[in-house]
């Protein structure tokens, strides 16, 4: 009985470590190595390595310059321009000296979590947040009543933020009210992480008060969007993947800006070249379980892009 009571515990052992294994392998794939490594590999073989760092050099030296895929991956430092800095960014984040927010996860809060614990949520492996600062046009009534609260939380725990506005938008003067509102509750503030304009109907408001078309829904995004970038703040579409097909389903729209895209599923299938952010659980949460121990439920976020890096070194948000 105890060599069998032995072995019985090997193997339950064993079973443990393989379940281990298979999470750790359904996390990694789900956020794709593809998108993973967007930025940093120059020679297209799907890691960033000391080859990438040869490639740029050779590049500026003219020994071999790169093709323009290659070219679009090279700016590793985020400022518009191929350097020497970005070879030498590479090997910082090589050596481990620097580690970018890419594919680091992430959440998204609002008043509907409460009063959370930002600490709990840093120590739990959540390297960013984006915050809600209100919904619909410009009322004081509709400010997010946590928004300043949990900017200052974030700033106290060193963790990255960006904001978020949901949109009741049924038309452009509704969006250019709610780039007023977004505004207005950024006066002083410099997050490092993107401004999105949440487009997506909820709570049937939109519905019920007669559904915009799809080409008014694209340039109600198109105000806000470019209103946010022109008062100099790095903007970001939010939607569900329905809605990208659909509804702002408009190439200018997005190839022009970095899209937040919701999608509760164990991989991304979103097509397009701009990701910045996937949301890929909330209630529903089939990588990592929808909540945080001493938080409660709430939504995640893979980031595939660095945007504290991004944002500085191109001056926006009050960075430059």
């Amino acid at each position: 009985m105890k060599k069998y009571g032995f072995l019985l515990r090997i193997i339950s052992i064993l079973l443990c470590v393989f379940a281990v294994l298979s999470f750790v392998t359904t996390a990694v794939s789900a956020v794709g190595l593809e998108d993973i490594y967007r930025i940093g590999d120059v020679n297209l073989d799907g890691e960033i390595n000391v080859r990438d760092v040869t490639a740029i050099q050779k590049h500026l030296a003219k020994i071999e310059l790169l093709n323009e895929e290659m070219l679009s991956k090279a700016d590793a430092d985020y400022n518009l321009k191929i350097s020497i800095r970005d070879a030498s960014h590479l090997q910082l984040i090589l050596s481990k000296i620097y580690v970018p927010l890419t594919a680091k996860k992430g959440v998204d809060i609002s008043k509907h979590n409460g009063d959370v614990d930002m600490k709990k949520i840093k120590k739990a492996g959540y390297d960013f947040v984006m915050i809600r600062c209100g919904f619909g046009n410009n009322d004081t009534s509709q400010d997010d009543s946590r928004f300043e609260a949990n900017v200052k939380k974030c700033e106290e725990a060193g963790m990255p933020w960006g904001v978020y506005l949901y949109s009741y938008a049924l038309n452009t003067d509704d969006a250019k009210s709610e780039v007023k509102h977004t505004l207005r509750l950024l006066k002083g503030k410099k997050p490092t992480l993107p401004i999105a304009f949440d487009m997506e109907d909820a709570d049937g408001y939109k519905k019920n008060n007669g559904m915009p078309s799809n080409a008014t829904l694209v340039k109600i995004c198109k105000t806000y969007l470019k209103g946010i970038k022109d008062a100099g703040y790095y903007p970001i579409l939010y939607a569900s993947l329905s809605w990208f097909k659909n509804q702002l389903n408009n190439e200018e729209l997005l190839n022009t800006y970095d899209v937040w895209l919701a999608q509760w599923n164990t991989e991304c299938t979103f097509k397009g070249k701009n990701l910045g952010i996937w949301q890929y659980g909330g209630e529903t949460n089939y990588i990592d379980g929808n909540s945080i121990s001493g938080v409660g439920v709430i939504d995640k976020n893979f980031c595939y892009k660095d945007y504290p890096l991004l944002i500085k070194n191109q001056g926006y948000n009050g960075w430059g």
